[in-house]
């Protein structure tokens, strides 16, 4: 029996990340859907954001530093691209083209996660007059729940994306990095899902194993 077969008998309870079928669909369990249903709404949103002149102005101040020094941020991308494959390598021990996929995927979605909800939203609506703290709680909120709808985490999930962007505004209005906040949103995301949808991993507990989904 494939892991995809196994994954598909999981109980709700013994979903990690996913509730059981609601209003908002089924189990995601491909690629494929996490693509359509979060990568994709998320790549037309970050380009929405560009379309503005001040967000692109704000852009350009987020990523000044990779300007000034675009070798750094190269050698950065490197650096965790191969880390991230070997770590993906030494769960499984197993190497395939669609691992380093996922990989490089995670990677996009930090990337425009970061540039819309640590930046072109908050900042945008400062600009418009809206205190700025009040635009981060706001834009994180929204990133929160958003996960709930595209990837249907269970609600602590959500809750705990929620702190996790706030830590990452935090760092970006202390330093003003958006790659470094990329890079940390992109680790962090995949020792959060280090396997392909679908995929899941024997866990025993006592004498009576049973699967968990990643």
């Amino acid at each position: 029996m494939s892991e995809v077969d196994n994954d598909k008998k999981l109980a709700p309870s013994q979903r990690r990340l996913q509730r059981e079928p609601d209003f908002t669909g089924s189990k995601l369990s491909s690629f494929r859907e996490v693509a359509l249903r979060h990568g994709l709404p998320g790549a037309i949103l970050g380009v929405l954001c560009l379309a503005l002149p001040e967000t692109r102005a704000f852009l350009g101040e987020g990523l000044s530093e990779l300007l000034a020094n675009p070798m750094r941020g190269l050698v950065g991308f490197t650096v965790i691209f191969i880390g991230l494959n070997a770590y993906a390598w030494y769960i499984d021990r197993s190497s395939r083209i669609e691992k380093a996929g996922w990989v490089f995927y995670l990677g996009a979605v930090s990337a425009w996660e970061e540039w819309v909800f640590r930046l072109a939203v908050p900042y945008y609506a400062e600009s418009l007059g809206m205190q700025l703290m009040v635009a981060v709680v706001i834009s994180n909120l929204i990133f929160g729940i958003a996960h709930y709808f595209t990837l249907r985490w269970k609600w602590q999930w959500c809750v705990a994306a929620f702190i996790g962007g706030m830590a990452l505004s935090r760092q970006f209005d202390e330093h003003g990095n958006l790659m470094a906040v990329i890079f940390i949103h992109w680790i962090a995301t995949f020792i959060n899902t280090p396997r392909l949808p679908g995929s899941s991993r024997a866990n025993r507990k006592g004498s009576e194993g049973r699967y968990v989904e990643d």
